[in-house]
């Protein structure tokens, strides 16, 4: 360190504070992965599945990012990748600003709220910070060593990105055989006339605590979804449990004014859902198909909703 001048140690500052940035954002996207999951999906640019894996890989790239950054391997391509994804998110940003009302682009997931102006001043530090270290190099690593640090890299960038959490198409897999839902209290708890409506057709239930932050995000990803394949507001109906202030407000922060709406006793919710919620249930002609959590919903399965 004695032998590092000012700029020196200023360079080794601002690598270092980047490195940790860039873990620090991936990893808190990560730990809001369904807000951010919606929030990519939202755009309506690729289908549910693919948003999975897409805001995964961002989180995979945030980290190498970060690790590379702090053990300086491959610098130079790192750099040039970090500014190249710093310009495009900003335009994007800009994009978001002038055309959306984003109250958070969840650049830190739920944690910290950034606006889309917001983002982009911090992008511009970002980009700034970047300039700065424009000119260092690659540390010279024994062959061997750099080796094993870029595979292992890669395997820690890989685990936390794509195992801790994975994508909702593998975790069905490891779920699909789980009994999440109580049936007996379920048909007794639709037993009463005012649902007759369920006993004809196809119909998808959503089970949601008016207070619970995943209950409003599979229901803003479920009607998403309907309204990508074009499929009848009338054959997806909620379940609600609160107050009533709590249950408008629910309707207004998920914008499902035009589905239909039922208030349900807390008793009733939790002997139904075994106490897990948000839960959803494929109804046909009254009888249960498929019922799971909201990571259970495939983008194009709810087309059976519409065929008979």
């Amino acid at each position: 360190m004695s032998n590092l001048n000012s700029s020196d140690v200023l360079k080794l500052v601002v690598r270092l504070l980047l490195g940790v940035f860039f873990i620090v954002t991936a990893v808190l996207k990560l730990l809001s992965i369904d807000s951010f999951e919606v929030y990519i999906y939202s755009f309506g640019i690729v289908d549910f599945v693919t948003t999975t894996f897409l805001s995964r890989l961002l989180i995979f790239i945030e980290l190498m990012i970060g690790i590379s950054l702090i053990l300086k391997i491959c610098f130079k391509q790192i750099w040039w990748l970090t500014m190249l994804m710093m310009i495009v998110f900003t335009l994007f940003l800009c994009y978001t600003a002038i055309f959306r009302n984003d109250s958070n682009c969840h650049c830190f997931g739920d944690f910290v709220e950034l606006d889309p102006m917001q983002s982009i001043i911090k992008n511009i530090i970002v980009i700034a910070l970047l300039l700065i270290i424009r000119n260092e190099r690659s540390h010279d690593y024994r062959p061997v060593l750099r080796k094993w640090l870029m595979a292992g890299s890669l395997v820690i960038a890989i685990a936390i990105s794509f195992v801790i959490l994975p994508m909702d198409v593998i975790y069905n897999k490891i779920h699909s055989e789980k009994e999440n839902v109580n049936t007996a209290a379920f048909y007794e708890s639709v037993s009463d006339t005012t649902y007759d409506c369920l006993r004809e057709g196809r119909h998808l239930i959503n089970y949601a605590l008016a207070g619970c932050k995943y209950c409003r995000l599979g229901a803003e990803k479920v009607t998403m979804m309907i309204d990508r394949q074009g499929i009848s507001h009338d054959k997806m109906k909620f379940f609600v449990g609160g107050g009533e202030a709590a249950i408008s407000h629910f309707i207004e922060r998920t914008r499902t004014s035009d589905y239909e709406h039922w208030t349900i006793p807390a008793p009733a919710f939790m002997a139904v859902t075994y106490g897990e919620f948000p839960l959803y249930i494929f109804v046909e002609d009254g009888k249960i198909v498929k019922a799971g959590d909201f990571r259970m919903i495939d983008e194009i399965e709810l087309q059976w909703l519409e065929r008979r």
